[in-house]
């Protein structure tokens, strides 16, 4: 975790790197550039409610990242692409000594809690259009759970006796 010092702002700041998938820091970008703030302004409101929504208690899992290149199989110093990218998450110092003390807590590094709220933020507050459709789609085509029926047959019941 870098510290550095804003300097439009001159406050004081945290870097914590971590990687994430292409396609998940564009749209990450695409929601800071929607919603009028900056990817830092953005990253404080979404790791102030991860701190408060915990959502790990409630079954989200802890993401580990994936490195930039992978070696392919069968082949000597050959890389391919993962698809994912550096991303530097800039928070103020007293969230990121919070998300450190996370990362300490729940013994992960402190990259994967990064990881981990920017998928959340992205994956679960604020899911991309097509990802919202195919969890209405799937909803939809989940059959409802049978409920007991009231029993309707009097002779069955002892009403009529």
């Amino acid at each position: 975790m870098r510290v550095f010092t804003d300097k439009k702002t001159g406050e004081t700041y945290v870097e914590i790197p971590t990687r994430a998938p292409t396609k998940m820091q564009v749209y990450a970008r695409t929601l800071a550039f929607a919603s009028n703030r900056t990817l830092k302004v953005m990253f404080n409101d979404a790791a102030k409610r991860f701190s408060q929504d915990k959502p790990w208690e409630h079954g989200l899992k802890w993401r580990t990242t994936k490195g930039l290149t992978v070696t392919m199989k069968d082949t000597v110093g050959q890389k391919e692409a993962t698809g994912w990218m550096q991303v530097n998450m800039r928070f103020p110092v007293e969230m990121g000594n919070a998300l450190e003390r996370l990362a300490a807590e729940q013994n992960v590094s402190l990259s994967s809690v990064a990881y981990t709220l920017l998928y959340w933020w992205t994956w679960w507050v604020y899911p991309p259009a097509s990802e919202r459709m195919r969890r209405e789609k799937f909803l939809m085509n989940t059959p409802k759970p049978i409920q007991d029926k009231p029993n309707l047959d009097l002779e069955d019941s002892g009403a009529l006796t």
